[in-house]
């Protein structure tokens, strides 16, 4: 508050860097003033548009798939989830692949990783993208000794009171390992500015704020043993708890 710096700023730099660090194995993190909003950047980013079709869980909270309408039409295209875990179906995912998939969201779930190999699989052989949404499984949910937010190329983290960490009420990251989709969420999210004052393409204003990235600085430190106490208040039913990372 002192410094004066109240929008973007170091704080919100030094946020970046320092959650891009402890996720591991990630070289870039960008920053946004909601979950939503990283969503909706990363798809804006990836090309998806118009005619396009994004295939989503049906089980998930509504921004992921509305989301994608708001990539200038594309359509969510919902698909059942695993009974046993409640994530992703890999076979439904197949089942609806076609022509205009463009990409697929997984959704870590309760902190309970989606078949994340199965549907990397299949997203290679029909080239199309997968984006993994984190929401609830930043420092913890593990894949087969992975982190969740480890296994492809773009992640989606979202930072809110009721999530794993918050970043001052509301919060959300973009983390890849690609400079120049890092580099481009940035300009999206930022009214579409390339230099000062020099618009180039349809932007937001997504921007983290430097008082909420101040405050996620803080929660970053205090996550592990956040999640650990999550653990130990986990009741011991339903069956489903026992799937969680």
């Amino acid at each position: 508050m002192k410094t004066g710096m109240l929008a973007t700023g170091p704080e919100v730099t030094a946020f970046e860097e320092e959650f891009a660090g402890y996720c591991g194995g990630v070289n870039h993190a960008v920053g946004m003033n909601s979950g939503t909003a990283a969503l909706h950047v990363a798809l804006r980013a990836l090309g998806v548009g118009p005619g396009d079709e994004v295939i989503v869980p049906a089980f998930t909270f509504i921004a992921t798939a509305t989301s994608v309408s708001m990539c200038g039409g594309a359509k969510p295209v919902m698909v059942d989830v695993d009974e046993e875990c409640y994530t992703i179906d890999p076979e439904e995912v197949t089942e609806h692949l076609n022509a205009k998939t463009k990409a697929v969201i997984g959704v870590h779930l309760f902190g309970q990783p989606f078949a994340v190999e199965p549907v990397v699989e299949i997203c290679e052989d029909a080239d199309v993208l997968l984006v993994e949404d984190c929401a609830q499984a930043h420092g913890g949910a593990m894949y087969k000794g992975k982190k969740g937010r480890r296994f492809r190329r773009y992640w989606l983290l979202l930072l809110l009171p009721t999530k794993n960490m918050t970043a001052g009420g509301e919060g959300g990251m973009v983390t890849t390992n690609d400079a120049a989709l890092a580099d481009h969420c940035r300009r999206i999210a930022n009214h579409g500015q390339r230099d000062k004052y020099l618009h180039t393409e349809l932007g937001y204003n997504y921007r983290m704020t430097s008082i909420g990235a101040a405050i996620g600085r803080v929660q970053l430190r205090k996550l592990d043993a956040m999640n650990r106490k999550s653990r130990r208040m986990l009741p011991t039913t339903p069956d489903i708890w026992m799937h969680l990372g």
